[in-house]
């Protein structure tokens, strides 16, 4: 038999006097994996997702992703992106969500170190993360302490797996478009047009159009309304909002075409959306 004696005298992955909270956890398997969340972010949570099985495509702060089976997903908080959904139709993927994160020298809810990727390959430790992630699920609906210790665990690897492993990002060289879509996810919820986007950045409307439409793979106006509506999806899925007070909350003033926009991009109306994810 051996026989181990831990060292107690670690410094703690968390700041003192803080815990992070597990505000939920989300089991994508085949079948729901279809539907694409549009692009939104998270005002005070950090979310982690990991990839058990299959390909997906994410866009993540303007830039787009390809994650693989073992790959690792970091959203900080107010990371915008969304998810485009399966490459192969056999996407599988868990995520929680956490608040009340503090790590040393990293802002508040962020878990991912300025300068790595947000994807991540968990290389030799996909095991210990799938396992981690799966007991997460299953004990989170019936014993949610055994959850948040689990947790607390699973942050605490993932905190000393990208200080070891950590793959670092190619930083982009700012352009218009970057600029545009700050603007953009900053403004949503007004009336915005073309021009207006134009004019903040100064640049000619037509001009950027083509650019955005090149870099990003969508039109301004189109990025404008999947904001809108990722938000939506959000606040569908958290929160116990009236689908009226949703549309107003993200830019639409009338409730029946909100639903119609909805659907015409979902092909399912909120209600329908919102049944389909919160039960």
């Amino acid at each position: 038999m051996l026989q181990y004696a831990p060292n107690h005298r670690y410094h703690s992955t968390f700041c003192k006097n803080t815990a992070p909270r597990l505000e939920y956890v989300c089991h994508v398997g085949e079948d729901a994996s279809s539907m694409p969340r549009s692009m939104h972010e998270h005002d005070q949570l950090c979310e982690i997702l990991f990839v058990y099985q299959g390909t997906g495509i994410y866009m993540i702060n303007g830039k787009r992703y390809t994650a693989r089976k073992g790959d690792l997903i970091f959203y900080n908080s107010r990371t915008v992106h969304d998810e485009f959904g399966s490459i192969d139709n056999k996407l599988g993927t868990y995520c929680i969500a956490v608040s009340g994160l503090r790590i040393e020298n990293l802002p508040p809810d962020h878990l991912l170190p300025a300068g790595l990727s947000p994807v991540q390959s968990a290389k030799d430790s996909f095991q210990e993360f799938f396992h981690l992630f799966q007991s997460i699920e299953q004990e989170a609906r019936s014993h949610i302490e055994i959850a948040h210790y689990l947790t607390m665990a699973l942050l605490t690897k993932l905190t000393a797996f990208l200080r070891e492993h950590g793959i670092p990002e190619n930083q982009p060289v700012p352009t218009l478009v970057t600029s545009a879509r700050a603007f953009i996810d900053k403004n949503y919820r007004e009336d915005l047009r073309l021009d207006d986007i134009a004019r903040a950045i100064h640049t000619n409307a037509y001009y950027l159009a083509h650019l955005f439409k090149a870099e990003i793979g969508l039109s301004p106006m189109k990025y404008v309304i999947l904001r809108r509506l990722g938000e939506a999806q959000n606040l569908l899925i958290n929160t116990n909002m009236t689908i009226t007070q949703i549309a107003a909350q993200v830019g639409y003033n009338n409730s029946n075409y909100f639903q119609n926009v909805f659907k015409g991009a979902l092909a399912m109306t909120p209600g329908e959306y919102r049944r389909k994810w919160t039960t």
